[in-house]
């Protein structure tokens, strides 16, 4: 159980539910005060919207007139000192749920929330990983298969016959709960089998991740809005994306976790970027202080963004780290995208690996392994685009790469546009000079 063990101070316990967007943690948190209220083991429970400092004041406000309906409040201040007051003054134990603190330069002041009394217990879900400061901190990820499996076939009752087709979507959606719930409305709402959802994803993802059925469970108030609105798993991204603020600089961030969108998202390596020379159109130029790459800059760019629980990172050594995407996210990162705007990411994507590769030369395995992943991944991505001759020496660069890794079928493919295309611009300039026979 997630409180039971005592406090012998005026500090409540504090349990911080902690992951991205769309990793469950405001249900989780409702399903528990479901069970809690079930077994009556608190004498009250409080649900706060901590999204904004005005939603949790309106929180606040309407907690306050629970415990004390004919009490008025000149500020919204003194709604949160009579709660405080009240609960402070209790000796069963109660429960105050603070969901999505996820914004904390609006909410400085969190812990003058917090009623001071052995006797209460705060649950806070945030994708903001400084909270666990805040007290005991448990982090989500995705679901188990198990879990993800009773979620996605709740509504087909005892008929299992499609539980391998169920397996490859929970593969398919990175086992993501609000995915997984979002698939499962969207199949039951067109009556599909879990075999023909698959088809029907990769012909139109977006449309489907979009979707949110009528009644939805999951909603939050957005600001400028007067209703709540349903949140989708893009939403929940969007809103994760605009946490890193506004401005140029927020802006720049924002390209810089959409580069690293075209690259294999499970290890996506500093050194792929650092010994770059100076591409004036790649999103990474904003590391690079008199032409030398900048590490803690780097760095701190990412802490940010792992702040809001947008990717990972892990340290390879003191100058070097490594970052990591879940898929859906990095294939979020690339739909919300433009043609134009894609074309043009994948272009810069392809320009620092044909350097990279041309850098590590016989480096060791683990390195080349690497490289060989990101070469794939983004290989798959050009078949979608007509690049033409913009990366002619790329894929001369990838061939070469593809050879010495032994795959030589590829390689030879990879030599084979090259040369369709080499030929292609020499026919070009043969026929724009004057007097040039016409073929």
């Amino acid at each position: 159980m997630l409180f039971d063990c005592a406090t012998t101070t005026l500090t409540p316990l504090i349990v911080i539910l902690i992951g991205m967007g769309g990793a469950g943690k405001t249900q989780l948190a409702l399903e528990y005060c479901r069970r809690m209220k079930d077994e009556r083991r608190f004498r009250a429970i409080f649900w706060l919207d901590a999204s904004s400092r005005n939603t949790l004041y309106s929180s606040m406000e309407t907690a306050a007139k629970q415990l004390l309906p004919d009490r008025e409040f000149g500020t919204r201040d003194a709604a949160v000192v009579l709660v405080n007051d009240v609960l402070s003054s209790w000796r069963e134990r109660w429960l105050l749920v603070f969901d999505n603190l996820d914004n904390p330069e609006d909410l400085v002041d969190i812990l003058s929330f917090f009623p001071a009394s052995h006797c209460g217990s705060i649950l806070i879900t945030s994708r903001l990983a400084g909270s666990k400061e805040l007290g005991q901190s448990i982090e989500l990820d995705r679901m188990e298969k198990e879990e993800g499996l009773q979620l996605l076939l709740r509504s087909s009752g005892e008929d299992t016959d499609e539980v391998d087709a169920a397996e490859e979507i929970l593969s398919l959606l990175g086992n993501l709960p609000l995915a997984i719930d979002q698939a499962r409305a969207y199949i039951s709402k067109r009556q599909l089998r879990l075999r023909a959802f698959l088809t029907e994803y990769e012909r139109r993802k977006q449309s489907v991740m979009q979707e949110t059925p009528q009644f939805w469970q999951y909603r939050r108030m957005l600001p400028g809005k007067e209703k709540e609105t349903s949140l989708s798993l893009f939403t929940t991204w969007e809103m994760s994306l605009q946490l890193l603020g506004v401005g140029e600089h927020a802006a720049e961030l924002e390209k810089v976790i959409t580069l690293f969108a075209f690259f294999n998202p499970f290890n996506i390596s500093e050194q792929l970027f650092s010994n770059d020379g100076n591409r004036t159109t790649s999103p990474m130029l904003i590391f690079k202080d008199d032409g030398h790459w900048n590490h803690v800059k780097f760095e701190d760019a990412v802490v940010k963004m792992q702040e809001l629980s947008l990717l990972q990172f892990s340290h390879c050594n003191e100058s070097e780290i490594t970052v990591s995407l879940h898929s859906m996210v990095s294939e979020w990162l690339r739909m919300r995208l433009d043609k134009v705007s894609q074309s043009t990411f994948l272009n810069a994507a392809i320009s620092h690996l044909k350097r990279h590769l041309r850098s590590i030369g016989d480096s060791d395995f683990k390195t080349r392994r690497e490289g060989q992943t990101h070469l794939d991944i983004i290989l798959r991505g050009v078949e979608s685009f007509n690049l033409g001759d913009d990366i002619l020496g790329a894929r001369v660069t990838f061939g070469n790469f593809y050879c010495n890794q032994g795959r030589h079928k590829d390689a030879e493919m990879m030599y084979n546009r090259a040369l369709e295309g080499y030929e292609k611009v020499l026919e070009s300039e043969h026929t724009s000079k004057p007097g040039s026979p016409l073929r």
